[in-house]
């Protein structure tokens, strides 16, 4: 996508500009009249899998886990700890698990449907050109609204990503995971502070055991990342293949530019 990086990206304009570049592309890889192989080896790369819902839902395990441990070293009131940033830190794994639940909850119904759908879609394409009628355009109508409410979860021609896996909550697990790396949990003196005092140097007054355990949570707090990102990434396809979509109904909505 060109215009399209992020889910908020999606509406009316963006979409019509990506359509102008993909309408060529459609043409020369998936020509008219459409065949199933065509349309699902062009939609591969677009589909979700079960790995994507796995790895979400192990996320959503990690954070259940992480919580208490880092609870337990605010219990400590160890002088090794910037209570702060622990309870920074609580405060954003809280926030985490009810998009991920929701984003789990979506990919449930879209992995089982979607293949069905393309081996159903094809007929409906290839019939758009055709469709005179107005019954005919009615019945083309509500059978790609089907895909368009539940890909984008809303009647709206716009992505619905409020209660799921948007831009708020990557940005909120990639600046602590990378925040993890620089010794986000340790106490830092002013005179460490002042001189900028690397973690690498700071770490070497930190007791070996109080390191393993942080160092756990971090690498925790590293999956959960990995998680997120991709259950975003996975949103972000699904966004590409309303685009894609969006993109076929207009070309075929116009029968002379068919073979164009």
């Amino acid at each position: 996508m060109i215009y399209i990086h992020q889910l908020n990206n999606f509406n009316p304009k963006t979409v019509e500009t990506e359509a102008v570049y993909l309408i060529r592309e459609l043409k020369q890889k998936t020509p008219y009249p459409l065949t199933v192989d065509s349309v699902s080896a062009y939609f591969t790369d677009l589909l979700l899998s079960q790995t994507d819902q796995a790895a979400m839902e192990q996320a959503l395990e990690l954070i259940d886990q992480l919580i208490p441990q880092i609870e337990q070293l605010l219990q400590e009131q160890s002088s090794l700890y910037e209570p702060v940033n622990l309870q920074r830190a609580i405060a954003i794994l809280r926030e985490l698990p009810s998009p991920l639940q929701q984003n789990i909850t979506y990919f449930q119904s879209i992995i089982p449907w979607q293949q069905q759908y393309i081996q159903s879609l094809v007929p409906v394409l290839n019939g758009i050109p055709r469709a005179t009628a107005i019954e005919d355009k009615k019945k083309w109508n509500a059978f790609l609204n089907i895909f368009f409410e539940k890909v984008l979860r809303t009647e709206q021609f716009a992505f619905n990503s409020q209660d799921i896996l948007h831009e708020g909550p990557l940005a909120q697990i990639v600046g602590l995971s990378e925040s993890m790396s620089r010794g986000f949990f340790f106490h830092v003196s002013l005179e460490e502070e002042l001189k900028k005092v690397s973690y690498d140097i700071i770490k070497r007054r930190i007791p070996a055991e109080n390191l393993r355990v942080v160092e756990d949570i971090r690498e925790g707090i590293e999956n959960i990342r990995r998680g997120i990102e991709r259950g975003y990434h996975s949103n972000m396809r699904l966004v590409n293949w309303a685009v894609i979509m969006y993109s076929y109904v207009k070309w075929l909505s116009n029968p002379w530019e068919k073979n164009g």
